[in-house]
């Protein structure tokens, strides 16, 4: 266990409490940060980034999706298949999944 402990607040209403030293660090972006940007730059509100810097000048980057949306669903989709050692999408078939799913919705982003 690390020196300090990260106690986060999540948008989704939920108190998370992380290891610092138990998140990989990376000073590269990695393939699905990088999808979350494309998808929030696309204009889609069902992810936010939250950065928390920690006490060692260090940021941890908090992502945070609303599953009520088709970008949220996706997405948690990605990361449950990343996590376990598949590949991520581009972030093109990730935006066209997006807009498919809200044309087939009939929704709005």
């Amino acid at each position: 266990m690390s020196d300090s402990v990260v106690f986060f607040h999540g948008r989704d209403n939920v108190l998370h409490v992380i290891d610092p030293d138990c998140v990989k660090h990376s000073d590269d972006m990695t393939p699905l940060q990088g999808i979350v940007m494309a998808v929030i730059k696309a204009g889609y509100r069902g992810v936010v980034v939250d950065e928390k810097q920690l006490a060692n000048g260090r940021f941890l980057s908090c992502i945070s999706t609303n599953c009520s949306t088709p970008e949220g669903q996706i997405l948690q989709q990605i990361t449950k298949a990343v996590e376990q050692g598949h590949s991520a999408p581009s972030m093109n078939q990730v935006l066209d999944a997006i807009a498919k799913r809200y044309v087939q919705e009939g929704a709005c982003k």
